[in-house]
């Protein structure tokens, strides 16, 4: 019995993924951790376009981290990034000008509210599921947060994300 067009579809598939899952395979326990996050972004039909894209990339860096020039390190340092940026195009120095404003303004908001509703760090870090560092790097700006993180922070803090994050879109 030959296999059918479906069947060929999915074995297709399979064989185009086998790096990727060796790759996986290969990571230890923690990147294995950190790259079934970002799979399940991937898979989320709530992901928008931002989401899964920088999802994508992090998972990239995961599995493929001497694709990189990183040092062995997973992403891109954000000051390094916009350093480089800083040397390109006004357009792009103009974008990272906005984007250092919408971060320094969600730092700020983040911390009045953690502050009016006497939160800390490390009750705002259980509530979401993530350690008291994830919380440091936003309150200290060493992180951009996705779009679910606000929201997510929104929630935990029960005010709008829009009150965290200047001009938010869902």
């Amino acid at each position: 019995m030959s296999p059918t067009v479906n069947e060929n579809n999915v074995v297709n598939e399979i064989l185009r993924s086998a790096p990727l899952l060796q790759a996986f395979l290969e990571c230890g326990d923690e990147l294995q951790a950190h790259a079934r996050k970002m799979i399940a972004i991937l898979a989320d039909p709530e992901s928008d376009d931002d989401d899964r894209q920088l999802a994508a990339m992090t998972l990239a860096d995961i599995l493929f981290p001497h694709q990189s020039d990183h040092e062995g390190q997973l992403g891109l340092d954000l000051e390094e990034c916009e350093t480089m940026g800083a040397q390109h195009s006004a357009e792009t120095r103009e974008t990272l000008e906005r984007m250092d404003r919408e971060e320094a303004t969600f730092a700020d908001r983040l911390r009045a509210v953690m502050e009016e509703r006497q939160v800390t760090q490390v009750q705002l870090a259980e509530k979401l599921g993530v350690g008291q560092p994830a919380i440091a790097m936003m309150l200290q700006r060493q992180c951009r947060p996705q779009r679910r993180t606000v929201t997510r922070l929104a929630e935990a803090l029960g005010v709008p994300p829009k009150d965290l994050w200047p001009g938010f879109r869902p």
